[in-house]
């Protein structure tokens, strides 16, 4: 196994830079290696013990979780070095094939597939410039957090410093410069100032739309000490091996401490996301539902201009969202008459536009996120009715202007999730 990778010629698009392409391989090559093949067996026994195991849902994924929580902990430990600092599009759990190879995704915490989720390594000790480009069409939100690293192990704690798109002074091309260092801004605009000690940039690119393009970025060391000795494959095999076990333990703990542990078929919120510099506002909660019940919520946007609505199966890890409708931003939803807008969560298709399809699992998690909201918008008044119903009276239970779909249209949606999604590997 080597650390040098040879990187394509032409590359498919700026997700696809030469960091992240050699981060992949190296994280592919990490994971295949005997020691860690060994440390996930181990993690595996956590995952039998746990309550999820004993469920029918919870068993028919427990090797895909336990996967990709694997290749999420693989990715932090392979972009560690704050010297050497490398974008890394790794919360994510749609395989993907490029570079001539394929890339199995990685993910925690009911992954959103509306985002580009991209983490790099930082330390106060050095001086960071990040550059920025948005795309053509820009997303929906941008937010870019300095937050508390916890030993990087994608398991951060609380933001130190936050901005999103409606802070970022960018140029009539849509390009910005953001200096990150130990000083405050004195001016500055464009400015995240640092701590002392390990913490991890988190840029988080929502899109409101699949059509959307990610946000270019690069990012430099621009001061500070010598770079930190460079890490062997033994020794990222051996930290990958050591660390398995109790990054497992953290996002188990996680499942089942979220939201307090709700019951099922309720929400809770919505919630101003303070500890993540307050840019959004969430709610959801767990389902449990038959074949033949849908759970119905009905909300309103508030002016965001980012609302998403995803599920995850009961280990937090959202169901591949290519071929179901598993989520949905604002250019996947339908607006009733007066504005609001009906989900319904359901094993079969109600016949209703905003389906959320739970590709087969009978229980599992769902959220709801709005970004970018106004300042004078009440999250109180975001979820406006939530209830459990039958299939079969559903069409006597939602209002008779609430959108419907016939399974042409649901076609025609489903070829468009495709085309749209890959536009992000090709």
């Amino acid at each position: 196994m080597s650390t040098v990778f040879t990187s394509t010629k032409k590359l498919p698009n700026h997700l696809a830079t030469q960091d992240q392409l050699e981060l992949e391989k190296l994280s592919l090559a990490v994971a295949a290696a005997s020691e860690v093949r060994t440390a996930r067996e181990k993690a595996r026994r956590l995952l039998l013990l746990d309550p999820s195991a004993q469920t029918l849902d919870g068993a028919n994924g427990l090797e895909r979780a336990l996967d990709q929580w694997l290749m999420a902990h693989i990715s932090a430990v392979v972009n560690n070095d704050p010297s050497r600092p490398r974008l890394f599009w790794a919360v994510d759990n749609t395989p993907r094939r490029w570079a001539g190879h394929i890339y199995p995704g990685a993910a925690v915490a009911i992954d959103n597939p509306d985002n580009v989720n991209r983490t790099s390594p930082l330390d106060g000790r050095w001086s960071y410039v990040l550059e920025g480009h948005y795309g053509r069409p820009a997303t929906g939100q941008l937010s870019i957090n300095v937050n508390l690293a916890n030993d990087g192990q994608l398991r951060w704690g609380d933001a130190i410093a936050t901005l999103t798109n409606k802070d970022i002074r960018a140029d009539e091309h849509g390009r910005f410069t953001i200096t990150l260092d130990r000083l405050p801004a004195h001016g500055r605009s464009n400015h995240l100032q640092l701590v002392d000690g390990p913490l991890q940039l988190s840029i988080r690119d929502s899109h409101a739309d699949w059509r959307q393009q990610a946000t270019n970025f690069s990012i430099r060391v621009v001061s500070g000490p010598d770079l930190n000795p460079l890490k062997g494959d033994a020794e990222l095999v051996a930290e990958a091996a050591q660390g398995l076990e109790e990054f497992v333990a953290f996002w188990l703990h996680f499942k089942n401490s979220f939201w307090d542990n709700p019951p099922y078929n309720q929400i809770v919120g919505p919630n101003r996301r303070e500890r993540e510099g307050g840019w959004g506002v969430q709610a959801g909660g767990r389902f449990r539902l038959e074949e033949d019940q849908a759970l119905v919520i009905r909300t309103a946007t508030g002016g965001a201009e980012y609302t998403g609505f995803q599920i995850s199966d009961p280990w937090t890890i959202s169901p591949t969202p290519v071929y179901h409708t598993t989520s949905r931003n604002l250019a996947q939803s339908a607006q009733n008459p007066d504005g609001s807008y009906t989900y319904v969560i359901s094993l079969v298709d109600p016949g209703v536009v905003n389906w959320i399809d739970t590709a087969g699992l009978h229980e599992g998690w769902f959220m709801l996120r709005w970004q970018n909201l106004p300042a004078t918008s009440n999250p109180a008044d975001l979820v406006q009715e939530v209830f459990l119903e039958n299939l079969a009276d559903i069409g006597k239970s939602i209002h008779p202007s609430v959108p419907r779909v016939d399974l042409k249209d649901r076609r025609k949606e489903i070829t468009a999730r495709i085309r749209q999604y890959r536009n992000r590997s090709e």
